[in-house]
């Protein structure tokens, strides 16, 4: 009986710790769903490592340079307990929808980058770029740290955008039915706020171009810290 039990318990240990690689042709964009993490690491080569329960049910489609990370039809949103580290040459553009999560310990490099998180999605990245898109919607949340010229965002229906941490020089950015956003820029700010959404500005911009409309809420913060 001892023995079974044994037996038993390496099996289990060996199928949580269970890790598939697998080499993915050209890339430019990661999305994930289901409650999936992603990691993602700059490389000299394009795979994927796969690993937690239920890893080796993840279905991996790349189409047009997308990468869906996901699970199957009858294990939708079951892929909280499974992490998936992306090994990239090059990328452009990360989405995170259904409560996955995309972030990285290396700051990502690309003449522009597109961001959008949806439905829970969150991404916690550090871009450097000349121009950055942000979409946030449902819930959907970015952190964003790095540097770039330009930030073009809408944040939408509880989207949220974090990105004081962001060096930017020119800022667009629109929230809408409580959407969030808070931006640090030097330069200009082009600022839109309606319907409960809320943005702040920081960085002291020399010009700050702001509209409300239906209980939007637009604040600069002019802290002597800032």
């Amino acid at each position: 009986m001892k023995k079974h039990i044994i037996a038993f318990s390496l099996f289990a240990v060996s199928v949580m710790s269970a890790q598939t690689s697998k080499s993915l042709g050209t890339i430019s964009k990661v999305t994930g769903f289901d409650q999936i993490e992603i990691h993602l690491v700059p490389s000299t080569e394009n795979k994927i490592e796969l690993k937690g329960t239920n890893s080796e049910a993840v279905e991996l489609v790349t189409k047009e340079g997308e990468l869906k990370v996901r699970m199957p039809f009858g294990k939708m949103l079951k892929g909280d307990a499974i992490t998936a580290t992306v090994y990239f040459k090059a990328l452009e553009a990360v989405e995170a929808n259904e409560g996955s999560l995309v972030t990285s310990d290396a700051t990502l490099k690309s003449a522009m980058f597109d961001i959008i998180a949806k439905e829970g999605g969150k991404v916690d990245i550090a871009i450097e770029a000349s121009k950055i898109n942000v979409k946030t919607s449902s819930g959907g949340v970015v952190t964003l740290g790095g540097k770039t010229q330009t930030i073009d965002a809408v944040s939408t229906a509880g989207g949220i955008l974090a990105a004081k941490n962001c060096v930017t020089q020119q800022a667009t950015v629109t929230v809408n039915a409580g959407g969030q956003i808070d931006i640090s820029a030097y330069d200009v700010v082009d600022a839109k706020a309606r319907a409960g959404g809320n943005i702040t500005i920081y960085g002291k911009p020399k010009q700050v171009n702001e509209k409300t409309i239906f209980g939007g809420n637009i604040t600069i913060r002019r802290d002597k810290n800032q």
